[in-house]
């Protein structure tokens, strides 16, 4: 008998902690306002440096990445200039979505080929 409302209530709790997950993650999707974090990765496609953007693309689906003098420019742990990324580069962008949904690049990682 202990044994079946044991199972019964571990059945009931493990149904509402996976009831709660998506409630949570919806809610902090739900919150306007708010930029969040991000990771795009992929090959540039043109580079704009009066537009200080690059257009990557991953998988056919390409991404407009705003960077500006406050981007850090690295080739793993070194820094390097951004001269040194060019259209057909692999880069791996790290940054925030903005209000607009522009996303807003705090590094990009210029990967080895």
């Amino acid at each position: 008998m202990r044994k079946v409302l044991f199972l019964a209530l571990l059945v009931v709790f493990a149904g509402l902690g996976l009831s709660v997950q998506p409630t949570v993650a919806k809610e902090k999707k739900a919150k306007t306002g708010q930029p969040s974090d991000g990771r795009w990765s992929g090959i540039i496609v043109r580079g704009s440096k009066d537009a200080s953007t690059l257009t990557v693309s991953r998988h056919g689906t390409q991404k407009i990445i705003h960077y500006d003098s406050s981007t850090k420019w690295t080739q793993g742990t070194k820094i390097v200039d951004a001269a040194q990324v060019k259209d057909g580069a692999r880069v791996i962008c790290l940054g925030k979505n903005d209000e607009k949904g522009n996303f807003n690049a705090t590094r990009i990682d210029l990967r080895t080929p």
